[in-house]
C-alpha cells in the first residue's frame, strides 16, 4: 500500500533498488536511457509501486538531482526576468523541520522534492505581502512557501473546498507558527474571489475541478481555465502565478483541458513558461 505523505519518497525507495537509477543519479546514464532501463524493468517497478502505472510515468521524469534540477530552474527564471534574483536563504534547515513535523494524516501529496524547493525559492525572491493558494488541499505546497511570506511580513489565503482537508492545513500552519498570517477557506474558489482586494504578489494553483460537473471543459485541471480569469484581475503588475501541473501527461495519463488556460495566459500575462518538473510547473509573469 502507498504511504501516506509525499508520493516521491515512495517511488524513491522504490527505484533505490535498482542499479540503472544510481547510475542515473550519478551521472552514468543518460535520462532517455534511465527511461529506457525503467521500461525494460516495469514489471518489477510496478510490483514495488502498488501497481500504480502513473507512479511508473512519474519515476522515468524524475531529475539526477531534485535540488539541481529546481536551481536550474530557477537561474532561469532570473535569466527570463520572471525573478531579479535568487536570495541566500536556508532551505535545508526548513526542508529539514517541514519533513519532521508537517502532519499528513491520512493523505498523500504529489507535490516533489523540486516543487517544494521552487516553491520555498519563489516565494524568498517575490517576498509576497500577499500570496493566494488556490486549490491548496492540506497545505503541502503552500507552506513551502511561508518562509517568504514571513520575510515579508506578509499574509497568505489558502483556498480549497474540501472541509476536512482544508482544517488538517489550518492545524498544521498553527502548529509551524503560520497561523496568525493565514486563511484557510473551505470555499469554492469562485466563491472567494470577490471578497478579495486586488493586489496579490503571488498565486499558486493546484485546484482540480470535479468530473462530474455539466460542463466537461471544468473537469480536472480544465478548471484551470475557468478559475485564471477570477485569480489575474486581482493581481499586481509584475505579480507571480506559479502552476502545478501545467502540462499534458500524455497518453492514457493525459488530463487535457489546458488549452483554454494557457490561451487566457497568452493573452493576459507578459510572459509564461511551463518548467520541466515531474508534473509541469508553469510561471507566468503578470
Amino acid at each position: 500500500m502507498i504511504p501516506y505523505g509525499p508520493t516521491a519518497d515512495f517511488v524513491l525507495a522504490a527505484l533505490e533498488t535498482l542499479p540503472a537509477y544510481r547510475d542515473y543519479r550519478a551521472g552514468r546514464l543518460a535520462r532517455a536511457e534511465y527511461a529506457a532501463a525503467l521500461d525494460a524493468h516495469a514489471d518489477e517497478l510496478l510490483a514495488r509501486l502498488d501497481g500504480d502505472e502513473h507512479l511508473l510515468w512519474l519515476a522515468k521524469r524524475y531529475p539526477a538531482d531534485f535540488d539541481a534540477a529546481a536551481d536550474a530552474i530557477l537561474d532561469s527564471l532570473v535569466a527570463d526576468g520572471f525573478l531579479d534574483g535568487i536570495p541566500d536563504a536556508p532551505f535545508d534547515e526548513y526542508r529539514t523541520r517541514i519533513r519532521a513535523a508537517y502532519d499528513h494524516e491520512r493523505r498523500r501529496t504529489s507535490i516533489h522534492p523540486d516543487d517544494a524547493r521552487l516553491a520555498y525559492f519563489i516565494s524568498m525572491a517575490v517576498r509576497p505581502k500577499r500570496l493566494l493558494v488556490v486549490g491548496s488541499y492540506y497545505g503541502y505546497w503552500a507552506v513551502w512557501a511561508m518562509p517568504g511570506v514571513v520575510a515579508a511580513d506578509g499574509r497568505a489565503v489558502l483556498v480549497d473546498p474540501d472541509r476536512e482537508v482544508s482544517a488538517l492545513a489550518e492545524r498544521n500552519f498553527r502548529a509551524l507558527g503560520f497561523g496568525a498570517r493565514t486563511t484557510v477557506h473551505a470555499r469554492k474558489a469562485e466563491e472567494v474571489f470577490p471578497a478579495l482586494e486586488p493586489g496579490l504578489d503571488l498565486v499558486m494553483l493546484d485546484a482540480a475541478g470535479a468530473d462530474d460537473h455539466p460542463d466537461p471543459a471544468y473537469h480536472g485541471k480544465g478548471v484551470y481555465g475557468f478559475l485564471v480569469e477570477g485569480i489575474s484581475e486581482r493581481m499586481r503588475d509584475g505579480a507571480l502565478l506559479v502552476v502545478h501541473n501545467d502540462a499534458p501527461r500524455g497518453g492514457e495519463h493525459d488530463d487535457g483541458g489546458l488549452a483554454r488556460f494557457h490561451a487566457f495566459c497568452a493573452a493576459h500575462f507578459r510572459h509564461g513558461i511551463v518548467t520541466d518538473t515531474p508534473e509541469g510547473v508553469g510561471v507566468y509573469l503578470r
